[in-house]
């Protein structure tokens, strides 16, 4: 028993040796084999069911976190912490579009789902001029499985914004990009924006 101890603990270090760890926040090398993990926890502040309403119109998101997950960038494979989501709107009382149910299906591939990234960002980042020495936001990108926009590059931007002991999440929605015809076309997309409008909502955790 203790020769088949020492063998396994052997085993999962020479594991550990060949994966080295990297900090998902502080860490932007690209490190073939390398996991980037989510050292402190940021990822876990935006975990959870958040909702906005206003009246009869409301945008529901879920955000989960899947850890080390395998990526391959075209260049070099490594493993890292994501969030992945899906949402449901509503407006005027009317199921625009949910895709809520795709997080109990069976996908491995965390860019499969329609709310997905790890960026990490704090003070002195372009997305967090004003933030505090402790305030985080992610950065994740975003899709709607019914209106692909050529050129539109959509993402979402969260940050939390609790009250007391109330939880919430600030959601920037914007876009990047600017629609554009596919190459070899002469047309561009009919829609000119997502189910989703573009803007910022108020969420609160459910």
């Amino acid at each position: 028993m203790k020769a088949i101890f020492i063998i396994a603990l052997l085993f999962g270090m020479g594991c550990r040796a060949q994966t080295p760890i990297k900090s998902l926040y502080e860490d932007d090398t690209d490190i073939s084999g390398a996991y980037y993990k989510d050292l402190y926890n940021d990822l876990d502040n935006f975990v959870g069911t958040w909702k906005y309403t206003d009246g009869t119109t409301s945008l529901t998101i879920t955000l989960e976190k899947r850890e080390m997950q395998v990526f391959n960038n075209g260049k070099n494979h490594y493993y890292a912490d994501f969030l992945v989501g899906e949402y449901k709107y509503i407006e005027n009382g009317v199921e625009i579009i949910n895709t809520l149910p795709r997080l109990t299906s069976n996908i491995i591939n965390p860019w499969n789902f329609n709310i997905v990234g790890n960026i990490i960002v704090g003070p002195n980042s372009q997305y967090c001029l004003n933030c505090g020495p402790n305030d985080r936001k992610v950065v994740l990108g975003f899709n709607d499985p019914t209106r692909d926009i050529f050129g539109f590059e959509p993402e979402m931007i969260f940050q939390r914004a609790d009250d007391g002991s109330t939880q919430k999440l600030r959601l920037i929605f914007r876009n990047l990009g600017s629609r554009m015809s596919k190459f070899g076309e002469t047309t561009l997309s009919p829609y000119t924006s997502y189910n989703i409008p573009f803007g910022e909502y108020l969420l609160v955790k459910q």
